[in-house]
């Protein structure tokens, strides 16, 4: 399985990630924040939405091979103290079901705290030696596109594996700067038979397609991309 939840649409690998991906969302149009790859001379740098967040501090969990420092919140519906406490993490402010940390940890324990906390919402700003990522400061209303809500900095020797990742549906070896603009075309919801107006909006399928408009260094193309998730 990928990491990114775009990719598995694409190659039919469709899991609860994906799906939850795009539980907000009912029929029609929805047009989708750039995402923007940049290769620099000795740096890969990435910005996208927020939908995206969970998946690039994912990609870079597996990345980084020095000590970790976050700062920032993570933001749930629950009470997530216990879990937070028991991970060895003593939040500096709780505000509501908003917990502000700061914390230093090695590479492998950043890959367990991301394993353990990526379902809820880490609004953290991070720096790991070259790499480093930096996110708005509150989670963005449904139907508003915010453009660059996570910049993330990553090794220039990572460029294959983000364009694997992220332009896996391009022929292309080598580029400069790379833009996908994606829209989300909703044609149909499918509910299991039986289930409450609640129960149908979180689990039916969507059912369309997903427009790729993408530019390789001025070169556009479009592609489509069957979805059922």
């Amino acid at each position: 399985m990928s990491i990114n939840f775009i990719k598995n649409i694409y190659e039919k690998n469709v899991d609860e990630k994906a799906h939850e991906k795009f539980v907000r969302y009912s029929i029609g149009d929805f047009e989708k924040e750039e995402f923007i790859i940049k290769k620099g001379a000795s740096f890969v740098q990435v910005k996208a939405g927020f939908e995206y967040l969970s998946v690039i501090l994912e990609l870079m969990s597996n990345l980084v091979k020095e000590n970790v420092s976050l700062n920032g919140m993570i933001i749930t519906k629950k009470d997530i103290l216990p879990e937070i406490k028991d991970f060895g993490i003593e939040p500096e402010k709780i505000t509501g079901k908003k917990y502000t940390i700061k914390e230093d940890m090695g590479p492998e324990r950043f890959k367990e705290f991301i394993s353990k906390f990526n379902d809820y919402f880490l609004l953290l700003n991070l720096k790991s030696g070259k790499y480093s990522i930096s996110v708005k400061k509150s989670i963005p209303k449904p139907g508003k596109l915010v453009e660059g809500f996570v910049k993330a900095k990553f090794e220039k020797n990572d460029f294959q594996k983000i364009k694997n990742e992220f332009l896996f549906d391009v022929n292309t070896e080598d580029f400069k700067q790379a833009s996908i603009k994606q829209t989300y075309v909703i044609e149909e919801l499918i509910a299991p038979e039986g289930c409450s107006p609640e129960e149908a909006r979180l689990n039916a399928k969507r059912k369309g397609k997903i427009v790729r408009k993408i530019s390789i260094d001025g070169e556009e193309q479009e592609n489509q991309i069957e979805l059922l998730a």
